[in-house]
Order: structure tokens, then sequence, then C-alpha cells
């Protein structure tokens, strides 16, 4: 529902919000782990809509992107 706002308007590809169970799909983990990395600070949702956390697309590219990194160091 977030998502189809999102696309009708004018708003970049990247400033999409992604809902939990999205972010996990994207990301290919589980719910538990998604909730793990919130916890530990590793990726935190950017927005909340009453609970509902909801996460900017582009934090989630940026922290795929970074761990792509950290795994050749």
């Amino acid at each position: 529902m977030v998502n189809n706002l999102m696309e009708t308007s004018s708003i970049k590809n990247e400033d999409i919000l992604l809902t939990r169970t999205e972010v996990a799909k994207l990301l290919s983990i589980s719910l538990v782990t998604l909730h793990n990395h919130n916890i530990k600070g590793i990726l935190r949702p950017s927005h909340k809509i009453g609970r509902r956390p909801l996460y900017l697309k582009s934090n989630v590219l940026k922290q795929i992107q970074m761990s792509n990194d950290n795994l050749f160091l």
C-alpha cells in the first residue's frame, strides 16, 4: 500500500519506503535477522508510521553495498 502511493508520485526510486517484509525479501534474510540487525544498529528503520517501521530503499541499498565492500577487506 505504501509503495503504491510512492509509485504514483514523482518520488525517486531510491526514496521509496519499504516495509520489514519487503526489506527482508530484498536482502534475502528472515524477519528475525532483520530484527537482530535493528537491535545491533546495522540497519535501522528511517521512518515510522504508527508502530510500523519503514526503511528508506536508498539506506537499504547503501547497507548492501557496505556489506559487500567489507567482504573483501
